[in-house]
């Protein structure tokens, strides 16, 4: 069987100081990332910043990207267990591409979360890195991102 791996190798100058940061896009569902993607029509969307967190096993994003895309809102919290204890968070649904994905798109829960003082607006969790190989090499300032057979 051949495997199909899409790479992108990633040169950040403050890598060391603020982790694995990658450029993505946040859409509210399926049909406008694909009507954006075929048509190359403006449409509704948000391009953020995400911190690479292998420790998280959720995604989340800020609050005001969730308002700013009215992104649907799970009726019930999410249970999460942190390093401040048990919380219950806000979930929502949304579609997520990162350039390493070429055309798809992946339908993901997020958790709501405040990012309003950092270099990101969210966190890339194992959710969607258990897609991927992610490689850090933190003395040379660059990491890697592959997805094999996405």
């Amino acid at each position: 069987m051949k495997k199909n791996i899409q790479q992108q190798q990633y040169i950040v100058s403050h890598l060391n100081e603020y982790g694995p940061i990658i450029e993505a896009e946040i859409y509210t569902n399926e049909q406008i990332f694909l009507y954006k993607k075929n048509h190359n029509k403006p449409v509704h969307f948000k391009t953020v910043q995400l911190l690479i967190d292998t420790g998280a096993s959720i995604s989340g994003l800020d609050n005001s990207i969730i308002k700013s895309l009215q992104l649907p809102e799970y009726s019930e919290l999410a249970q999460v267990e942190g390093a401040g204890g048990r919380v219950q968070l806000k979930k929502y649904r949304c579609l997520l591409y990162l350039p390493v994905f070429l055309q798809k798109g992946l339908p993901l829960d997020v958790l709501e979360g405040n990012f309003s003082r950092e270099p990101y607006q969210g966190i890339l969790g194992r959710d969607v890195l258990q897609y991927c190989h992610f490689e850090y090499h933190g003395y040379s300032g660059k990491f890697v991102l592959r997805t094999v057979n996405f």
